[in-house]
């Protein structure tokens, strides 16, 4: 499957895996959908990171968490030199992104934002983000995704 982050990976050269998740039949609604992806890559949902769009006093900022944890507005507000941010509604983030919930990928945005990484990433050799589509996910290393998106490292997973 290619994706406008599938294809952004490939034109940087950069290593990477991705993964494949059964989705048809599943309501995304009723279900943990970060806990649902970690399974069906049989991966810790440490390494699963979810992609979360917010603005912090009108700028747009997406925040990368581990999907069993929670993203800090305030942090990533700090993260972003502002002083409080708000989640955009659901549909707003599918639309800057140009991709579905459960899909939204730090890589090939359609809307250009900063990206902040939690630095907890940097406890894994690799990790999980969307590959574009909810049905796909890559594995890359922490590293290449502050290299190719000019991501912010900063402490902004909560419990």
């Amino acid at each position: 499957m290619t994706t406008s982050a599938v294809s952004f990976l490939q034109a940087s050269g950069k290593p990477f895996r991705t993964y494949e998740t059964q989705i048809e039949g599943i309501d995304f609604s009723t279900i943990d959908i970060g806990a649902y992806f970690a399974e069906q890559m049989g991966m810790p949902g440490e390494k699963v990171y979810k992609s979360l769009i917010a603005k912090a006093q009108g700028q747009l900022v997406m925040g990368l968490v581990p999907v069993t944890r929670k993203i800090s507005l305030k942090q990533l507000a700090l993260a972003v030199d502002k002083k409080k941010a708000t989640m955009v509604a659901p549909a707003e983030a599918e639309e800057l992104s140009g991709s579905v919930i459960g899909g939204i990928s730090p890589f090939g945005l359609k809307t250009d934002m900063p990206v902040v990484i939690d630095k907890g990433a940097f406890a894994h050799p690799t990790i999980a983000v969307s590959g574009g589509s909810r049905e796909l996910k890559v594995e890359v290393t922490p590293t290449d995704v502050v290299e190719l998106v000019g991501a912010i490292v900063a402490d902004i997973a909560i419990d």
